[in-house]
């Protein structure tokens, strides 16, 4: 199977794509990133980097390359951006751009009921109710809401070949645990190996749940 990554050298993304490469049913890994990467992360024959001028625009050499794909998994970005047009731009229009540009350059499966399977990390915070006040983080919270809104929304106009699903882990904690890391853990959390295993599994064989919470993605990877 032929997948797209994005944010591979953040914390989770690495995490993805180590266990991509370790996984015998991914036979080609496309690295969308916004510069050129260097080894260990590009030893892999399995590793296509393609770096991209604008995550907004996927011209026809972009296209070329992510050609029979059957899944991407989607982590580019971060909770704290240095503003709230930055973090519209990167969360929402990237993501949306990215899953336009998949629909439309998807190939049609010889099982009809075959969906290119779109997996977006989001977060706890995240709050689809565009109106509704949030104590903390209310930015963030509602632009992560409205990415995913859209991305669901999309998946329903294109539902004869497209599927998202959301993923929203809480404190995700390193795969080593520290008295540091334990401290966090108290609260809603996962390992990121955990999580990175739950967004490969569905993007490798889809699932009736659309939308992840932290209690999903830790039962499911149990």
């Amino acid at each position: 199977m032929k997948v797209v990554l994005t944010g591979v050298t953040g914390f989770i993304g690495r995490e993805i794509l180590d266990q991509c490469l370790q996984n015998p049913s991914i036979t080609s890994i496309v690295a969308l990133s916004r510069r050129e990467l260097q080894p260990p992360l590009t030893s892999d024959s399995k590793v296509k980097v393609v770096v991209m001028d604008d995550f907004l625009v996927y011209p026809k050499p972009v296209l070329e390359e992510m050609s029979g794909a059957e899944a991407c998994i989607w982590a580019l970005g971060k909770a704290r951006m240095p503003d709230n047009k930055t973090n519209r731009k990167v969360s929402v229009d990237y993501t949306l751009a990215a899953a336009q540009a998949l629909e439309q350059n998807s190939s049609p499966y010889a099982d009809s009921n075959q969906k290119f399977r779109f997996v977006y990390l989001s977060g706890a915070g995240a709050e689809k109710d565009q109106g509704k006040s949030l104590w903390v983080m209310q930015d963030y919270g509602h632009i992560r809401g409205e990415v995913e809104n859209k991305l669901l929304s999309f998946a329903k106009d294109h539902d004869s070949r497209f599927q998202s699903y959301i993923m929203r882990p809480g404190m995700v904690l390193p795969k080593e645990m520290t008295i540091r890391s334990l401290v966090f853990g108290l609260g809603p959390s996962v390992k990121v190996d955990a999580l990175a295993e739950v967004m490969i599994d569905v993007a490798l064989r889809g699932n009736d749940c659309q939308v992840f919470e932290n209690t999903n993605i830790c039962a499911h990877g149990s």
